[in-house]
């Protein structure tokens, strides 16, 4: 599909397929030899197939079909591309497939208050950190969704400043997940500029991280939040990009651009031993002895999703 803002302002997911004979519009090969090159980001005034020229606005209606003209009764209107549902929340872009299906919005009330002050709408994204991942999905989700791992894992990085065992794991009441790592001593996160001015006492000492289910990940600090989207590609490889969002508040840092190097540099180390668990894991599923282990108090996110996804398969 093509997310786009149109010319109004209104962000729209359109279909990314020519209604003509099925050609993708956007997101070929740059180095393909054709004439019209069609890349995955930027900005244009309208979409062109490159196979036959036909033509799209950025609300979707067609705007031109060369060599059309003696097509009996051929509506432009009616070969526009196809739609789908779009909502935002905390800046994010959802898009739904089903046009029945429920708002967002009102399954994460609960959780919109807790996550209002990092002021995820207003943050700006830096360059993302890349990763192929030959495992199923749910592992990276399942790897991402606790600190318990601190405790092996991330020993030499995070368990010393945020132990495992002060982990603070909500019950929510909606389709997501959520905790909170504090500081080992309880203290304020260093940071280099000013945070968001909102944020708690808590919220200032600790790293908050949700799941919305089944995989929207991402995390806040004070100096930064990031998002790690997550490709499935088939049961067991899935694309992940880690994406870093920082403050608008980073223009006070001397070389805003230094800091975000630090941030990438930093979410790499961590992710590496993180991608690590998730080769390892899905190696040993495979395994003929493998079955469902006992879970810790510290990783009853997991429950929390494994339950949803039940729900989910029980009642589509």
């Amino acid at each position: 599909m093509i997310i786009v803002r149109d010319k109004g302002g209104t962000i729209r997911a359109l279909s990314n397929v020519c209604p003509h004979r099925w050609m993708l519009l956007v997101g070929h090969d740059p180095e393909a030899p054709i004439p019209i090159k069609a890349e995955s980001c930027g900005n244009r005034r309208s979409f062109q197939c490159p196979f036959h020229l036909w033509s799209f606005d950025l609300d979707g209606k067609m705007i031109g079909a060369p060599g059309m003209e003696e097509a009996k009764d051929f509506d432009k209107l009616r070969w526009s591309l196809p739609q789908f549902a779009v909502e935002l929340w905390g800046g994010f872009i959802f898009v739904n497939l089903d046009p029945e299906a429920e708002p967002l919005a009102p399954q994460l009330a609960t959780l919109q208050p807790l996550v209002e002050a990092y002021e995820l709408d207003r943050l700006q994204m830096l360059e993302p950190l890349e990763y192929e991942c030959n495992w199923n999905w749910k592992m990276s989700v399942e790897v991402g969704s606790e600190s318990y791992h601190h405790l092996g894992l991330h020993q030499d990085l995070l368990e010393e400043f945020m132990p495992a065992a002060l982990s603070d794991i909500e019950s929510p009441a909606g389709p997501y997940s959520i905790y909170r790592n504090p500081t080992a001593d309880g203290s304020p996160i260093p940071t280099a500029f000013t945070p968001p001015a909102g944020l708690s006492e808590q919220q200032l000492s600790c790293l908050t991280l949700v799941t919305i289910f089944p995989y929207t990940m991402f995390f806040s600090m004070p100096e930064y939040t990031a998002y790690l989207q997550l490709i499935p590609e088939s049961f067991d490889r899935h694309r992940l990009r880690y994406i870093p969002l920082v403050h608008p508040n980073v223009e006070q840092f001397p070389e805003p651009e230094e800091f975000a190097n630090i941030v990438r540099a930093t979410l790499d180390a961590v992710h590496q031993q993180d991608m690590v668990a998730g080769a390892y894991c899905w190696a040993g599923a495979q395994s003929q002895v493998a079955r469902p282990g006992r879970r810790s108090h510290l990783e009853s996110q997991l429950w929390q999703m494994h339950n949803w996804l039940l729900d989910q398969i029980e009642n589509p």
